[in-house]
C-alpha cells in the first residue's frame, strides 16, 4: 500500500501533473499533515500533563464530582454540583443558565452564601462554553477567613482561569433537547467537572526536591540511551530548511520529544511550545520524506508542521500562517502560503474538537482607550522588555558554554540543574513549570498577590532558572519563559508608572520579550492580538515590539534561534540564492575529465600535453594522484622554446603551486567566494586536505552557471516551481 501511493506521488509530480494535480494532492495532503501534527501536539501535550500529574498530584485528594441539569418552563436550566470537601471549595454551587446569554451564579462555601455574580455566556461551535463576567462585588460582606475561598471559586467560574490550587477542566456533550421547554433546538450541556492537578504550593519541599534530583538522572540516562548529544529545536527545523532540504531526522525528532515531555513533566523551568514547533516541523517533514513529495514539498509540508503546532497550542491560527513563514520558512512563498494556511486552520479545529486549546486574555475587561501621551511608556516597555531579553538570551548561551566546557559528564547534568531548581523553588515555587497559571494571574492580579518586589525576584530567578535547566539538559522551549517574565516586566513597570492600563503594559512587557526571543515580530502582534481581539492592545503591543527588536537585532541577533543556526555555521543574512550555494557543493559542478603527468615527465612531453590542452594548463600529481602543482604554456614558454639551454629540467621544475584549493565538499558559495577574487585559467579541487589527490578542476564559467541556476532556483522556491 505505502509503495503504491509513493509511487503515485511520484507520479503526479512530474509533468503534465505538476502544474495542477500536484498543488490539489498538496493542498488535499496538508489537510493530513495538519491534523497529524495537531493530534500529534495534543498527544505530547497530554503527555507531560500525565507526567506532571503523576509525579506530584496524584498523592493528594483532589475534589472531583458532576453536575446535573434540569429544565424548568422559563427555559432557564439549573446545574448543580457537588465536590469533595479539600482546599476551602466544598459545597453546593448552584448556577442557573438563562436563554438570553445572562447567567447568575452563586457559589456557598461552608453554608454561608456569597454575593451573586452577573456573567455573559456564549456556547462555542464545539460545545465549549466561554464564561465572561459583566461584574463582580468583592465579597467585603463575608468573613474574611472565608473571603479569599469565595473569589477562588468564583474566578474558576467566571474567567475560566486556572487557580493557584487547581486545573480546572469541562467539557461538554450534546444531547436531546426538549422542544417544549426551549424555543429552539440547542446543545443540552452534561458537564464533568474534574480537579486533575494542583499547585507546587501545595506539594511538600522535600518531595519537589527528590523529584527533580531523580528525574534528572533519568533525563541523563534517556539522552544516553538515545545516543543524543543535545536536544532539538526550532533551530534545527531552520538549518533543514537550509542545508538539507527540509529533511529532519526522525529518530532525534521523536527522541527530543521524549526529553521535553520527561523536563516539563519533572516540573523544569521551561517551555512546550519550542518543543511543540520542532515536533510539527519532525512530522510534517517526515511525511514529505515517506511520500517522497521532492525538495519543495518537503520544504512546504516542514512549515505546515509548524503551523499547525502553534494553532493547536495557541488557537491563533493566523499566526502561525505567519509565524511559519517569518520565522522557520524565512520568505513567503505563494506556493507554500495555501498549504501552510490550510494546515493551520486544520490543527486549530482539530484542538477545539478535543477540546484542548488555550483560551487566551479575552476575558481581560480593564482595557481602556489609550491616550496618546501613553505610547510614550509602552515604548519604554520595550527598552527595558529588551534589556532582559538579552540577559535571558545570553545567560542560555553562557551557561550552555560553561556546561559544554564542565568536566560533569552529560548524564549528571540535568540532575544538577533539578537539585538547583528545587532549592530555590523551596522559596519561589512559582518558578517550577509551565507557568501558564502564573502568567495568567499576574497580568489579572493588579499587585494584589504579586507585589512589585516580588515579580522583580521572579523575573531575575526565572531568567536564572530557565538559563540553567536548557544550559544543563533539562530540555523544552525558551518561549514560554520569555511569554512569563516579559508579563512580569510590563506588570512591575505598570505599579512603578501607570496602574490605570496594567494589563495592556503586562501584554506589552509579554509580547516584546517573545517578540525578540523568538525573533518574529510580526507573528507576536498577531498571537497578542488573536488571544485578547483588542486594538488598543494591539498598538501598545507594536511599539513595545519594534523597540524591543530593534535593540536585541543591534546588540545580540534577530533571535535566539538564528544565533544558533549561526553558530552552527549559515549565513542567515544571505539571500536565498547564496543559501542554495551554500548548500551544494564543489563536486557537483567541477570538471573531473583533465589531463595529468607525472613529476619526471622531460619538456618534450610537456609541451605536447600542453598544445593538447584547450586552456593551456596541465596538472603534474604524483603516482598517488597528489597535487603537486600546474604548469602554464605561458609561464612554461621561456623554457619550451630553449630545451637545449635547459635540458634535464622535468614536470617537477616546472611545477607552480597553485595559489587556491578547493576541496570536493566545499559548498559553491565559498568556491565563488574563491574565483571571485582567483586570476588565472582553473582551480583545482582535491578530495580532501589531507590527501590532496586532485579529482578535478573548476573553471570560473561552472561558478557563475551554478549562481545562476541558483537564482533561479530561488525564485521558483517562492513561485513554487520545482
Amino acid at each position: 500500500m505505502l509503495a503504491t501511493l509513493k509511487e503515485f506521488f511520484a507520479r503526479h509530480q512530474k509533468p503534465p501533473y505538476q502544474a495542477g494535480t500536484n498543488l490539489l494532492l498538496v493542498l488535499v495532503l496538508s489537510v493530513v499533515v495538519g491534523a497529524g501534527v495537531s493530534y500529534g501536539t495534543l498527544g505530547f501535550m497530554k503527555a507531560f500533563d500525565s507526567v506532571l500529574h503523576w509525579v506530584y498530584f496524584q498523592w493528594t485528594d483532589y475534589p472531583s464530582g458532576r453536575y446535573t441539569h434540569k429544565y424548568d418552563q422559563r427555559n432557564q436550566i439549573s446545574f448543580d454540583f457537588r465536590g469533595d470537601n479539600t482546599h476551602g471549595l466544598d459545597g453546593l454551587r448552584e448556577t442557573t443558565w438563562a436563554t438570553n446569554g445572562v447567567c447568575r451564579i452563586v457559589a456557598t462555601t461552608d453554608g454561608i452564601r456569597s454575593p451573586a455574580v452577573e456573567t455573559h455566556w456564549q456556547m462555542e461551535a464545539n460545545g465549549t462554553v466561554r464564561i465572561e463576567p459583566v461584574n463582580e462585588r468583592d465579597g467585603e460582606s463575608l468573613p474574611a477567613e472565608l473571603r479569599l475561598k469565595t473569589i477562588v471559586r468564583l474566578r474558576m467560574i467566571n474567567d475560566g482561569l486556572v487557580p493557584a490550587t487547581t486545573d480546572f477542566n469541562a467539557t461538554l456533550r450534546r444531547a436531546n433537547a426538549d422542544a417544549s421547554l426551549l424555543p429552539r433546538p440547542i446543545p443540552t450541556p452534561n458537564l464533568h467537572f474534574k480537579y486533575k492537578q494542583g499547585s507546587f504550593t501545595d506539594v511538600p519541599k522535600w518531595h519537589i526536591l527528590l523529584a527533580l534530583v531523580l528525574g534528572g538522572l533519568f533525563i541523563g540516562a534517556l539522552y544516553k540511551a538515545l545516543k543524543l548529544a543535545r536536544g532539538h529545536g526550532p533551530a534545527d527545523a531552520i538549518i533543514a530548511r537550509i542545508n538539507n532540504d527540509g529533511v529532519m531526522p526522525i529518530k532525534e525528532g521523536i527522541g527530543t520529544a521524549l526529553i521535553c515531555v520527561s523536563s516539563i513533566g519533572l516540573g523544569a523551568s521551561v517551555g512546550r511550545y519550542g518543543p511543540a514547533v520542532h515536533l510539527g516541523a519532525t512530522l510534517g517533514s517526515g511525511f514529505a520524506q515517506a511520500f517522497n513529495l521532492g525538495r519543495i514539498n518537503t520544504v512546504t509540508f516542514l512549515g505546515c508542521g509548524v503551523a499547525s503546532a502553534i494553532a493547536t497550542s495557541f488557537n491563533t491560527p493566523i499566526a502561525a500562517v505567519i509565524f511559519a513563514h517569518e520565522a522557520i520558512i524565512g520568505h513567503y512563498s505563494l506556493r507554500a502560503f495555501a498549504p501552510i494556511t490550510i494546515a493551520a486552520v486544520t490543527g486549530n479545529e482539530v484542538a477545539k474538537m478535543n477540546g484542548r486549546f488555550f483560551d487566551g486574555f479575552q476575558n481581560l475587561t480593564e482595557f481602556r482607550e489609550l491616550l496618546p501621551e501613553q505610547y510614550p511608556l509602552f515604548a519604554i516597555v520595550g527598552l527595558i522588555s529588551a534589556v532582559f531579553a538579552l540577559i535571558y538570551m545570553r545567560s542560555l548561551v553562557a551557561v550552555g558554554k560553561v556546561m559544554r566546557a564542565s568536566p560533569i559528564p552529560q548524564w549528571a547534568r540535568p540532575a544538577l540543574a533539578g537539585l538547583a531548581i528545587g532549592i530555590v523553588a523551596i522559596w519561589l515555587p512559582n518558578l517550577l513549570g509551565l507557568v501558564e497559571e502564573t502568567t495568567s494571574q499576574v497580568i489579572q492580579d493588579r499587585g494584589v498577590e504579586y507585589t512589585f518586589q516580588l515579580l522583580c525576584f521572579l523575573i531575575v530567578f526565572k531568567i536564572a532558572a530557565t538559563a540553567f535547566c536548557l544550559g544543563t539538559g533539562m530540555h523544552g522551549g525558551v518561549f514560554g519563559p520569555a511569554l512569563c517574565f516579559g508579563a512580569m516586566v510590563g506588570a512591575a513597570f505598570a505599579m512603578a508608572f501607570d496602574d490605570t492600563q496594567y494589563q495592556i503594559f503586562a501584554l506589552a512587557g509579554m509580547g516584546a520579550c517573545i517578540s525578540s526571543v523568538v525573533g518574529a515580530p510580526i507573528s507576536t502582534i498577531l498571537i497578542v492580538f488573536e488571544l485578547n481581539q483588542n486594538y488598543s492592545v494591539a498598538t501598545a503591543v507594536m511599539v513595545a515590539v519594534v523597540v524591543s527588536n530593534l535593540i536585541t537585532n543591534r546588540f545580540f541577533a534577530r533571535s535566539f534561534f538564528l544565533f544558533q543556526v549561526q553558530a552552527a555555521g549559515f549565513d542567515i543574512n544571505a539571500g536565498r540564492e547564496v543559501l542554495i550555494l551554500q548548500r551544494r557543493k564543489i563536486r557537483e559542478v567541477m570538471e573531473s575529465n583533465l589531463q595529468t603527468i607525472g613529476p619526471d615527465v622531460g619538456l618534450t612531453a610537456i609541451e605536447k600535453a600542453l598544445r593538447k590542452s584547450p586552456e593551456g594548463e596541465i596538472y603534474v600529481t604524483e603516482k598517488n594522484g597528489r597535487l603537486l602543482g600546474h604548469i602554464t604554456l605561458a609561464a612554461a614558454w621561456d623554457v619550451l622554446k630553449a630545451p637545449a639551454k635547459h635540458k634535464g629540467k622535468t614536470a617537477r621544475d616546472l611545477a607552480i603551486t597553485p595559489d587556491h584549493v578547493l576541496t570536493e565538499d566545499t559548498d559553491l558559495n565559498t568556491g565563488f567566494e574563491v574565483i571571485e577574487h582567483f586570476v588565472g585559467i582553473s582551480v583545482p579541487v582535491v578530495n580532501n586536505d589531507d590527501d590532496q589527490a586532485l579529482t578535478g578542476i573548476i573553471h570560473e564559467a561552472h561558478v557563475i552557471q551554478a549562481y545562476n541556476a541558483a537564482v533561479k532556483e530561488a525564485r521558483g522556491e517562492e513561485q513554487g516551481l520545482d
